[in-house]
């Protein structure tokens, strides 16, 4: 079986690992049965993971160890953003701070 393409249904779906690019980590996260491609951001990995490593390896490690928090906001920022737009789906040290606002008891 190939592998589907994002935005596509597939029936059995393998999530490709997390990878560096030199600039930000790729990674998608399943929403239904659906691939969804996203990136994030090396700033806003160091927001949601409070530590300030530079080298890719420990940038990942930092990336597996929040990576529930990450989707999270991954798939949050998929299901608002219009049906029309397609394409890697980016998460900014803005949105950090937007889930982190959002998480604050009133």
């Amino acid at each position: 079986m190939s592998d589907p393409q994002p935005g596509r249904p597939a029936s059995r779906v393998e999530i490709p690992a997390p990878r560096w690019d030199g600039r930000r980590v790729l990674f998608e996260v399943l929403d239904e049965d659906r691939l969804v491609p996203c990136a994030i951001s090396m700033n806003a990995l160091q927001d949601i993971s409070e530590m300030r490593r530079f080298k890719p390896a420990d940038l990942m490690k930092c990336f597996e160890t929040v990576r529930p928090r990450i989707e999270a906001i991954a798939l949050d920022k998929h299901r608002a953003r219009s049906d029309a737009a397609s394409g890697l789906l980016n998460i900014w040290s803005d949105d950090i701070d937007d889930a982190a606002e959002a998480a604050r008891p009133a």
